[in-house]
């Protein structure tokens, strides 16, 4: 459903509508949420292929005209009080429902070059 284009964009939405209608437009979309959302909205800037807009903390992300049509969009996001599990899923909706494509989230607290668990081949199935 598209969104009410009475709706404000989210901050740095404007930039991103202009972004989005030169030759070689930005992808992904990040939106960033959580703490410091505004300061890693401003790192992601620094890459001339990728553009990001931020979720305020404290705001529900329907009250924004999401600019996400046909987008791949990855939400930034840091765990905070302002912005948990219920928080990061209704802004995921939000952007689907206002027509992404894709919505993934990256959980900032995360460390991917971790291994995540352990698979002894040795073990009978199901105790793997």
């Amino acid at each position: 459903m598209p969104p009410n284009q009475r709706l404000p964009l989210p901050p740095f939405g404007k930039e991103l509508i202009v972004k989005l209608q030169s030759t070689s437009p930005p992808w992904p979309i990040m939106i960033c949420l959580g703490g410091d959302a505004w300061q890693r909205a401003r790192q992601w800037h620094c890459n001339p292929t990728v553009w990001a807009l931020v979720c305020p903390s404290h705001s529900a992300p329907a009250q924004y005209r999401w600019p996400v049509l046909d987008l791949m969009v990855i939400v930034d996001w840091q765990l905070d009080q302002a912005a948990g599990h219920d928080e990061v899923m209704t802004l995921a909706k939000v952007l689907l429902q206002q027509g992404a494509e894709l919505v993934a989230v990256c959980p900032g607290w995360v460390d991917f070059s971790e291994q995540a668990f352990e698979y002894d081949s040795r073990l009978p199935v199901g105790q793997r």
